[in-house]
């Protein structure tokens, strides 16, 4: 009824999505674990250590969030902006406008170039 996906090998040279080495695409096939499987805890402590060393800082609790690019500017913003506080934002495109979106509802005075 149905064909198998079966894409062709591109090579992808975009922002994303990107190309996956395959020792990736056997680690997302594998079987799932719980959030709350011991294993899963000591893969999330490795990973998190691996970030620390890649970001170099000592900070028990660096981590990623999977997003789009959209949360990410988010997070950033929220985490380094405080109400109040000012902010320029040179609005050269899509993502200064959003930068302007975001940091008006953290509360920030907004200046743009």
């Amino acid at each position: 009824m149905f064909g198998q996906i079966d894409p062709p090998h591109r090579l992808l040279m975009g922002p994303g999505p990107v190309n996956v080495h395959p020792r990736v695409l056997r680690a997302m096939s594998a079987d799932m674990l719980g959030q709350f499987d011991p294993e899963m805890t000591r893969y999330m402590n490795e990973t998190m250590a691996l970030y620390r060393r890649v970001f170099m800082t000592e900070n028990r609790w660096t981590l990623l969030v999977d997003g789009t690019a959209r949360a990410g500017i988010e997070a950033a913003l929220v985490s380094l902006v405080e109400p109040g506080a000012r902010l320029l934002v040179v609005q050269a495109g899509r993502f200064g406008l959003l930068l302007s979106e975001i940091g008006q509802r953290i509360g920030a005075e907004i200046r743009t170039l």
